[in-house]
């Protein structure tokens, strides 16, 4: 009896040392966290619908080995996030391009007024456009851009008076969410504010601020509601706001061929259109909040249109002047390739 007890104890310790030889065999399954500086409130369509998916969807491509964490707060100001990704103070961005005047100037083509009010088809064409015509002019250095997009593009909220004409603009102290916006506005008479848009609901609470150009999304979340007594929509929009899902460029080249390839499938186009089809449903509760909050809901009509086309045209001069200035020999040419990529987007090519 004892002789088949230590035969068995031998066995047993036969089997421990080949499983711990087995497992020294086989390196750990090797995971690379990224940290995400978020700055977009509880509830926000663009965090609830695409990005948190995305982040999961990244760890189910890279097949666990690539992991993306969400930092408590965001890291740095709303406005130096392309800096905080750029400088590795987090590796996973969205930062807004218009919050930095003057670093985005060829791109700045996709905030001329009237390019396009369908964010699920402007946001991919500018993606595409990017990549095809402006990457090489080395604007996004520092970072890797894995999405360029836009979200539902800006329309009008203010506290004072409707906007039935380009006369109704003139005083009007508005927030603007980017160059483009401020060059718009001031070409319309209003008084342009550039301010981030967590800091709307204090200014124009406290009476700094009579309105805000924002996508009509956003006015729920960040409470504005009750301060926005009139809304103007403008067809094919006034601007639109360029956002950047961006990642740290030495993190990104730190990662396998195999994890790259993967991440950019479930990024780019595809996340630019989805970003555009979130924020439908969104933009529908604002309206129906206002609504029932008894507030004015306008959609500027065809004089109104015809009027700003007119007021708003030497915003593509300027934009051309500044390009010329990056290097771009024939700005016209740009401008014509993004309606282009615009016009086969929305034909499904």
């Amino acid at each position: 009896m004892i002789d088949h007890i230590r035969a068995r104890c031998r066995e047993l310790a036969a089997l421990t040392v080949i499983a711990a030889s087995l497992s020294a065999a086989t390196p750990a399954l090797a995971q690379t966290v990224l940290r995400h500086s978020n700055w977009f409130p509880e509830g926000q369509v663009m965090r609830v619908k695409v990005i948190d998916p995305w982040k999961d969807e990244v760890a189910k491509v890279t097949n666990g080995r690539v992991k993306i964490e969400t930092l408590p707060k965001v890291v740095g100001s709303v406005p130096g996030q392309f800096d905080v990704a750029r400088d590795g103070q987090a590796d996973i961005v969205v930062f807004s391009n218009g919050y930095t005047p003057g670093r985005f100037d060829i791109l700045e083509v996709g905030e001329l007024p009237f390019m396009g009010d369908k964010p699920e088809v402007f946001g991919p064409a500018l993606h595409r456009f990017y990549t095809k015509y402006t990457a090489q002019y080395g604007e996004y250095k520092g970072v890797v851009p894995l999405a360029v997009f836009v979200v539902a593009p800006p329309q009008l909220f203010n506290s004072k008076r409707a906007l039935r004409s380009v006369a109704d603009f003139k005083g009007l102290k508005i927030r603007s969410n980017s160059a483009g916006t401020t060059q718009a506005l001031t070409l319309l008479g209003a008084v342009p504010v550039a301010k981030p848009a967590t800091e709307t609901y204090e200014l124009m609470a406290g009476g700094v601020l009579d309105g805000t150009v924002m996508p009509p999304e956003s006015i729920l979340p960040f409470k504005l509601v009750e301060h926005s007594n009139f809304a103007t929509i403008i067809p094919g929009a006034l601007t639109n706001s360029i956002l950047t899902l961006a990642i740290n460029e030495a993190k990104w080249n730190s990662l396998s061929k195999e994890d790259r390839e993967a991440i950019m499938k479930i990024s780019g186009e595809v996340f630019a259109r989805n970003i555009g089809l979130a924020y439908g449903p969104g933009n529908e509760a604002t309206w129906e909040a206002m609504r029932k909050a008894g507030k004015s809901i306008e959609t500027a009509g065809p004089a109104m249109v015809a009027e700003m086309k007119t007021t708003l045209k030497p915003m593509e001069v300027a934009w051309a002047e500044r390009a010329r200035k990056k290097g771009v020999a024939d700005p016209q040419k740009l401008l014509d390739a993004l309606r282009t990529e615009v016009a086969a987007v929305e034909a499904g090519r």
